[in-house]
């Protein structure tokens, strides 16, 4: 049955919360009578400094973004709030090389040319260090479900990392760092507490809330944080993929709904003293969303409660920086939760064969164990090497509900007489254990030769496997079916000089199927691939140069040739398959620019420009299809003392279609032979009010363009993105 809503209960909890944590301070301790230092996580840093950040995700060890292998930059919580970047997609649509993609009822991130379906699994999102993705559709939670409140600084890096990743590290990974204490207190500090809350609310009736508390004591660092949102969703008129027409012969229009709210709790504990380096966290992330112009492109007539939730515990050992070998040890565990009503058919659809319509209700949950053992160490000048097992198994028990209001294997015209009794989602695997195995190593040697050349060489094995039931055969027998893979990279940079470095890089990534795009069952949701469906593959040259032209002038571009390989989508039938295998290259370029204007304030900049060519592929050569070949973006911030007003802008240009997309006539006159091209203008003005209170307008779309995103295959319609959306923000730290 559809459930209430929890709004007005759960809006309660979260402003006692926000009050609880606002407060905290208050009670623990007196306020000091010299002014204390802001923590660092809202520190501005000059480009300069900016620059000299130390990364560790391209290579696992801490270097500049300029002396390590590939293409990497570092986005600091303060760079997120003056451009009001509130989402890991609105941080990376403002990368080179990352554009907007949608899918049914999510947006999601395609990149270097690819157009990216509703998994969106060809990022790997690290939180942490510790990988983040679905254990369902590894699928990487790049919206709002993944806030951005507990982020101090995000790392991105572009292109394939499997060598030492694995699995869904085709396009880059995303690493969040989370918030924690700055240093340990000594025996005559007293416990410091530093708490941030926010309000937000907005137009379509959107209400934010997060509260955070980053506390120390002598023997514990301890975050608490809370999110929840809540929005009516941009809803517009359009048409689906039913051919429903109306008395004039004329296909109907059907409003598109999305309305939607999510939650997020995270907690992490981390000792000090003797249990130093030791980190616990826990993570509950809870979001309800629609399913667009539905899950069999008939705009539902009823939306069912569509209720996702994640649990996510992590423990963690990393030894003390400066160890002369290198310690780290993971230990994840994830349940994955679905409470699903979908409704694939209205009543009366297929011309009446479905006079009750078609609703599919699912409560079930996968359960993932995942384990890493990795050490470091130097084995002598310039000369270091790195090496890691990982371990991780997705176990399915059944389903505590499972039926749908007709017979999904059945065509027949005449509706039961009640619902149906469906069997379990993964039947194929209930009970089995689906196991990964992967084993890297990494060898890194700096001053090559007595040059300023550096060399980076990993090489990563990974091995999925698992014993399922071949449901189609008499007596369901037991097979064996199993994925591997070997993922080298080598990577050489030249360093002439403090300010700039030339890099080239040459590796390969891969994806493997997921469970839920081979071993559904029982169901329309999933579809049953596990023998033809084929790991997906990347192949990446990449030359990168990157220059600080002087102190207030940076420039770094990529070049690449990409061959990607059976490529997973669903097809035109909506049937999950390799749908593609194309080879691209292109050109990623951007600067930054930093004006210290003196008593003035600061001036800030950013611009990129990506193009994508198509060499092999669907279609003529240089016929880029479901993608952009041409993006720029520009932002700009202005900083005066207690004000802050930042503009970026997003163009994109033109998609092309492919050939099978326009066949059906009765579509074609609906929408035009390629998504235009658009602009976006988006602003956000902050004003620090008092040391503890802030305001913060944000405007995005300001000029209200009317923009599409495409739908592939043959329909007659495309993605309407968001209209102008206007957000007042209120924050308190304490």
């Amino acid at each position: 049955m559809p459930r209430s809503s929890p709004l007005a209960s759960r809006g309660r909890g979260m402003l006692l919360l926000a009050a609880f944590l606002c407060s905290t301070s208050a009670l623990a301790h007196e306020v000091p009578e010299e002014e204390e230092a802001p923590p660092e996580w809202t520190q501005s840093l000059t480009l300069e400094e900016l620059l000299r950040v130390e990364l560790s995700t391209p290579s696992k060890r801490l270097q500049q973004a300029r002396e390590a292998p590939g293409m990497a930059s570092v986005v600091t919580r303060e760079q997120m709030r003056r451009f009001g970047w509130e989402t890991i997609d609105e941080l990376l649509f403002s990368q080179p090389g990352f554009f907007p993609s949608h899918d049914f009822e999510r947006t999601t991130v395609g990149a270097r040319g690819l157009w990216e379906g509703w998994n969106n699994n060809h990022l790997l999102l690290l939180l942490d260090g510790v990988p983040m993705n679905d254990s369902d559709l590894a699928t990487a939670f790049t919206w709002e479900i993944t806030p951005l409140f507990l982020v101090k600084s995000v790392e991105i890096l572009r292109g394939p990392a499997s060598a030492l990743y694995g699995s869904s590290a085709i396009h880059g990974v995303i690493a969040l760092n989370t918030l924690s204490s700055s240093h340990t207190l000594e025996d005559d500090e007293r416990l410091e507490i530093n708490n941030e809350a926010r309000l937000r609310v907005g137009n379509l009736g959107t209400a934010v809330v997060d509260a955070v508390a980053v506390t120390r004591s002598r023997h514990l660092s301890a975050v608490v944080g809370f999110q929840h949102q809540h929005t009516d969703g941009f809803s517009y008129l359009s048409h689906d993929g039913s051919r429903r027409t109306d008395a004039t012969g004329a296909l109907q229009r059907f409003l598109v709904n999305d309305r939607r709210d999510n939650s997020y709790l995270f907690v992490k504990l981390e000792p000090s003293r003797v249990l130093r380096g030791l980190s616990l966290q826990y993570h509950l992330q809870d979001w309800n969303h629609g399913t667009g112009h539905g899950w069999r492109q008939w705009v539902p007539d009823i939306d069912g409660p569509m209720r996702d939730r994640r649990h996510i515990a992590v423990a963690s050992y990393r030894s003390r920086p400066g160890s002369p070998l290198a310690q780290e040890y993971v230990f994840k565990y994830q349940r994955r939760e679905y409470d699903s009503h979908v409704r694939f058919y209205p009543s009366g659809a297929e011309d009446g064969r479905y006079p009750y319509g078609v609703t599919e209700v699912l409560e079930t949950a996968l359960d993932e164990l995942f384990g890493r053992a990795q050490l470091s160490g130097s084995l002598g000048e310039g000369l270091s090497l790195l090496g890691g097992v990982e371990y991780s198994a997705t176990l399915y028990g059944g389903d505590s509900v499972h039926y749908a209001t007709a017979d999904l294997s059945d065509e027949s015209p005449f509706p039961p007489p009640a619902p149906v009794r469906l069997g379990p989602l993964y039947e194929s695997i209930l009970g089995e254990p689906l196991s990964n195995v992967g084993a890297y190593t990494q060898l890194a040697w700096n001053r090559l030769l007595s040059l300023p050349l550096s060399l980076t060489m990993g090489l990563r094995y990974d091995l999925k496997f698992f014993h399922y039931r071949d449901l189609a055969q008499p007596g369901t027998p037991s097979r064996f079916k199993s994925y591997e893979q070997l993922s080298p990279r080598v990577a050489l940079v030249f360093t002439p000089s403090p300010v700039f470095s030339l890099k080239f890089q040459g590796g390969r990534a891969f994806r493997a199927p997921s469970p839920g795009e081979i071993l559904g069952s029982n169901t329309w949701i999933l579809d049953a691939n596990v023998e033809r469906m084929r790991p997906e593959q990347v192949t990446t040259f990449e030359l990168d140069a990157d220059w600080s032209i002087s102190q207030h002038l940076s420039w770094r571009s990529t070049l690449f040739h990409s061959r990607y390989e059976n490529l997973i989508a669903f097809s035109a039938g909506n049937v999950m398959d390799n749908l593609l295998s194309q080879t691209n290259v292109g050109v990623e370029s951007e600067f930054l620019v930093e004006v210290d204007l003196g008593g003035m304030g600061r001036l800030s900049a950013f611009g990129n420009y990506t193009y994508v060519h198509l060499l092999e592929g669907v279609g003529r050569a240089g016929d880029l299809a479901w993608a952009p070949a041409h993006l720029a973006k520009a932002g700009a911030s202005y900083q005066r003392e207690h004000f802050s007003l930042a503009l970026q802008g997003r163009y994109q240009g033109s998609v092309l279609r492919r050939e099978e997309d326009s066949v059906e006539p009765l579509f074609r006159s609906l929408r035009p032979e390629q998504v235009p091209a658009w602009f976006r203008l988006d602003a956000n003005v902050r004003y620090q009010i008092t040391s503890w209170a802030a305001a913060e307008l944000k405007v995005s779309n300001l000029l209200d363009t009317e923009s599409y995103l495409v739908r592939p295959h043959d329909y007659p319609f495309d993605y309407r993105m968001e209209g102008r959306r206007v957000f007042v923000t209120l924050e308190a730290n304490l």
